[in-house]
């Protein structure tokens, strides 16, 4: 009688002090609107653009293709002598890893 006394006593408190570790992962899913647009100076010049959303600039070389990572509906402009120039493209989804050529921008 002592044991089992002693047996429910102990059981009772492992059960109130004792809790279960749950582990709990939070998932989070990344819906950003990145772009990798991919654009290829076909030109006689190297030319240097903006992205107009990031502030970024970078430099196109002639017949080299260069990747720029944009958001949905960033502008890319030429940029010239410090100061933005002509639209060269609207960044959208279709053009989400596709080559496009200046000449036809």
């Amino acid at each position: 009688m002592k044991k089992i006394l002693t047996l429910a006593i102990t059981a009772c408190l492992l059960s109130t002090t004792v809790q279960p570790i749950i582990a709990k992962t939070n998932t989070v899913l990344y819906s950003g609107s990145t772009i990798s647009i991919k654009l290829k100076n076909d030109g006689d010049d190297e030319i240097t653009v903006i992205n107009a959303g990031s502030g970024g600039t970078y430099r196109l070389q002639k017949n080299i293709v260069t990747t720029i990572k944009m958001e949905e509906g960033d502008k890319l402009y030429i940029y010239e002598k410090g100061k933005k120039g002509a639209l060269l493209l609207v960044a959208s989804s279709e053009m989400d890893g596709k080559v496009q050529l200046l000449s036809k921008l």
